[in-house]
C-alpha cells in the first residue's frame, strides 16, 4: 500500500516537474529575484534550468545592448545618437535629467516609451537602472548613398517603410526582401518599431543579409530617388491601377504604409504610380506585410520572365 502511494506521489512530482520545465521562460525562471529567500529560490531556478538544458543561457537574444543610468544615456545620445533605437523611461520622470533626456530624445527624434520599473528591471539586469534604458542595435545601418553606390540588381529595388510600429510586420517584409533580393530595406530614422528581438526573430535571419538604411527624412529621400532615375511605387486601396499593370522591371522603390495610416499624404505626392491589389472577398485589404509581399513577388514575377 505504502509503495504504491510512493510510486503515484513520485508520478505526481514528475508531471508537475514537467510542466515546469516546459514553462521555462515564464518570469519564475528570467525574472530578477526578490525576498528573503533569494538563496532557496536561485537554487531552484537553477535546478529547473539545468534540467530544461538551459543553464547559463539567457532567456532572451537581443540583436541590441542595453545602456542604463542617467548620466550615461545622456552620454551617449551626446555622442553616438545614431545608435539609439529607442528610449525606454519610468513613467515619473519628474527627475531633472530624465526630462533632459526626454528633451534631447524628442530633438533628436529618437522614440521614447514609459516602462514599469520591472521591465526596466529585466531589461538592464538590474534594479539599479535609475529609471531610464536605452537600447543600441548591433545592426550596421547602410546609408543610401552606399547603398546606390554598389547596387545588388543591375535595376536595384528598394523597400521603404513609413513608419510600421509592429516589428513583427518589419522583420516580415525584410524577410520577403531579401527572399526577392531586394537591395535594400530602408527606415525612417525616429519613426516605427526599433530594429529589436522581435524584428530579428520575424525576419528569420533576413536581418544578417540584407542592407537596412536609415534616412532622416521620407520626402527627402525619395526627391533623391527620383533624381537617380527610379519610379516610386505605393498601394492603396482606393488606387484605380492593379498592382500588376506597372514596370517593376525598372529601377524602383516601393514605399509601404504604417498600420492604420497608410504612406503618408506628402510620400504620395512624389509616386510615379500608386496601385491595388485586386480583392475578391470580404476584407477591404490586406496586412501591410501581406501586402509587401504580394507586390515584391510581381516584381520578381516580372524581372525572372
Amino acid at each position: 500500500m505504502c509503495q504504491s502511494l510512493v510510486r503515484v506521489l513520485r508520478e505526481v512530482l514528475f508531471k508537475i516537474e514537467k510542466k515546469l520545465i516546459y514553462f521555462n521562460s515564464v518570469n519564475f525562471l528570467s525574472a530578477p529575484l526578490a525576498g528573503p529567500h533569494n538563496a532557496r529560490n536561485t537554487h531552484i531556478r537553477r535546478y529547473f534550468l539545468e534540467k530544461s538544458g538551459n543553464a547559463g543561457n539567457p532567456a532572451q537574444e537581443h540583436p541590441e545592448q542595453i545602456v542604463y543610468g542617467r548620466n550615461a544615456v545622456i552620454e551617449l545620445l551626446q555622442t553616438r545618437p545614431e545608435t539609439v533605437e529607442k528610449i525606454y523611461l519610468q513613467f515619473n520622470t519628474a527627475h531633472p535629467k530624465l526630462k533632459e533626456i526626454v528633451i534631447t530624445a524628442r530633438r533628436l527624434k529618437i522614440p521614447c516609451g514609459k516602462a514599469r520599473m520591472e521591465k526596466l528591471t529585466e531589461l538592464s539586469g538590474t534594479a539599479k537602472n535609475q529609471g531610464v534604458c536605452a537600447l543600441i542595435s548591433s545592426v550596421t545601418f547602410y546609408g543610401l548613398e552606399e547603398v546606390l553606390a554598389a547596387p545588388r540588381n543591375t535595376e536595384p529595388l528598394l523597400v521603404i517603410l513609413d513608419g510600421l510600429e509592429d516589428p513583427h510586420n518589419v522583420g516580415a517584409i525584410i524577410r520577403t526582401a531579401e527572399a526577392v533580393a531586394a537591395d535594400a530595406v530602408v527606415l525612417i530614422d525616429g519613426k516605427g518599431a526599433p530594429v529589436n528581438a522581435t524584428v530579428n526573430k520575424a525576419s528569420a535571419g533576413a536581418l544578417s543579409h540584407i542592407r537596412v538604411c536609415k534616412v532622416k527624412s521620407l520626402v527627402k529621400s525619395l526627391d533623391l530617388l527620383h533624381l537617380r532615375g527610379f519610379q516610386i511605387a505605393a498601394a492603396d486601396m482606393d488606387a484605380e491601377t492593379n498592382h500588376t499593370d506597372i514596370d517593376w522591371r525598372r529601377p524602383t522603390v516601393l514605399v509601404m504604409g504604417a498600420e492604420g495610416r497608410g504612406v503618408g499624404s506628402e510620400a504620395l505626392k512624389r509616386c510615379d504610380a500608386v496601385v491595388r491589389i485586386p480583392m475578391a472577398g470580404c476584407v477591404e485589404s490586406l496586412n501591410v506585410s501581406v501586402a509587401a509581399g504580394v507586390l515584391l513577388y510581381e516584381a520578381m514575377r516580372q524581372r525572372l520572365a
